[in-house]
């Protein structure tokens, strides 16, 4: 039955394309390969037999081998290959093997292959959109137990996944902010105050699109809205997105009174008049305000990570999640850039979107006990301080953005500047200055996303409002919203 189960979950599964969030592909980055900690992945071909040749029992003195499957770009893979050997230094007898994909939603299908062959990991990344399905179909390990009896400390209710049952089966291994990035020097160069790390002096939407109007220029120095302003020759746009997926815009819908879905996932909210309009808000930065690069819903994205978009000097403001803080300080020591990290401008009120890539259990491993604990160490703040230094991840648990001395732990880094410390301290400490992802508590997000999906990018192309392609499949996602 539980094998039945399986192949129908992967005929839907396989017509999605999904992520979880963390780090995104650039585009024309070489995709990362597959590695384990020799640096060299088993072919996902030689499945269960060699996995259980590889995991003897430790009751046996042999070593256990946790098979660990994740997706990053190369900032993260060398952090958590760090992690890994850590744990395997003070737990003798346990190996991880690393399979690594690239972060550009691959996941999503890489785990259903393995799926199909029945070469499940012990440990994975998991899309958040198929975190339910995979419960549901009777694969993921339930953890509540062991939160229960404390093995795993509770985390933020926004980065906890709960199956139909009502069991917990995902986590967040972070919790994700999304906010803006941008260059203090040209902001210098145009003799314009930096934006504010706080939410209650966030910038008003209307005075956003000026400044954004004033750091845009093309190449004979004029400016939108300047008589002869050519688009088409823009040298430096005031603002850039890494992509237009899901929680890079739909933080807007929030912030101008509306929303996606209620918080108790009872009730659509994505076609009130205030939704639409907040979208449509930052639509009209790329064709009517005329001060972005164009984007799209994918996530790899033409323009790069925050570091290089700096780098090249052309881009003044930057939307894109905290874990671009393990990347953006690379643009001050390789070129000297002088950034700095500020909250998003309002709407109707300030708000952004959390998010963060879940991490699960398969119930098809040979040594849950062994697995669990490593689960653990990589869920608890407390062991991979060092990851959280780096700001590729933020903690996820509550008392580590009150805690002084927990603050104090994963601020002591260089990544975590104190204006990216005020900035998350801020949307953390503020009520209702965070949205959460409908993904962790919608069950048909995924099928819902994927009829959003296929208007989306007509709106960010400029071919037609939201309004007007939201209009087309609202009926559509209402139906599977229903479900």
């Amino acid at each position: 039955m539980k094998k039945k189960m399986i192949t129908l979950l992967l005929a839907g599964t396989l017509c999605l394309t999904t992520i979880a969030c963390g780090s995104q592909a650039d585009n024309g980055q070489s995709a990362t390969e597959p590695t384990d900690t020799a640096s060299q992945q088993t072919d996902t071909d030689n499945n269960t037999e060699d996995k259980k040749d590889s995991q003897e029992e430790a009751s046996g003195g042999e070593d256990v081998t946790i098979e660990f499957l994740y997706y990053a770009d190369d900032t993260q893979k060398a952090i958590i290959e760090s992690a890994c050997a850590a744990y395997e230094e003070n737990h003798p007898g346990i190996k991880i093997k690393q399979t690594v994909v690239p972060a550009d939603g691959s996941i999503t299908t890489t785990i259903a292959t393995l799926a199909s062959s029945n070469d499940l990991p012990d440990i994975s990344y998991m899309a958040e959109a198929d975190v339910i399905k995979y419960a549901d179909a009777g694969v993921l390990y339930s953890l509540d137990d062991a939160i229960a009896d404390g093995t795993i400390g509770e985390k933020l209710d926004s980065v906890t996944i709960r199956g139909l049952d009502g069991k917990i089966y995902g986590i967040g291994l972070s919790n994700q902010l999304i906010f803006m990035y941008y260059n203090k020097d040209i902001f210098d160069e145009y003799q314009i105050a930096y934006p504010s790390t706080s939410v209650e002096d966030a910038w008003e939407w209307d005075e956003f699109v000026d400044i954004a109007k004033k750091l845009t220029v093309d190449v004979n120095g004029n400016h939108p809205g300047d008589a002869g302003f050519d688009a088409a020759q823009t040298k430096q746009y005031g603002i850039a997105f890494n992509s237009m997926y899901q929680f890079q815009y739909m933080w807007a819908a929030y912030a101008n009174g509306g929303g996606i879905v209620s918080a108790d996932g009872t009730q659509l909210l994505w076609d009130k008049a205030e939704s639409i309009e907040g979208i449509q808000k930052i639509a009209d930065l790329f064709y009517k305000d005329q001060v972005a690069p164009a984007a799209t819903s994918s996530l790899v994205s033409s323009i790069g990570s925050a570091d290089k978009a700096m780098i090249s000097g052309d881009v003044a403001m930057y939307i894109n999640g905290s874990w671009d803080l393990s990347n953006v300080i690379n643009a001050n020591k390789e070129a000297g850039v002088n950034y700095g990290v500020a909250v998003l401008p309002k709407m109707d009120k300030a708000m952004t979107m959390n998010c963060g890539g879940p991490a699960v259990m398969f119930n098809t491993t040979e040594h849950p006990e062994e697995v669990l604990e490593f689960y653990s160490y990589m869920m608890n703040p407390e062991r991979v301080v060092d990851i959280l230094k780096t700001g590729a991840w933020l903690p996820n648990e509550a008392a580590w953005y009150t805690d002084e001395d927990k603050i104090a732990q994963w601020t002591s880094g260089e990544n975590v500047t104190e204006e990216a410390k005020e900035v998350i301290l801020s949307y953390t400490n503020t009520e209702g200055a965070i949205a959460q992802w409908p993904v962790y508590y919608v069950p048909g997000w995924g099928d819902m996303m994927s009829v959003s999906d296929s208007v989306m990018d007509s709106v960010w192309n400029g071919n037609s409002t939201v309004e007007e392609a939201l209009g087309q499949v609202m009926d559509e996602i209402k139906a599977e919203f229903a479900k």
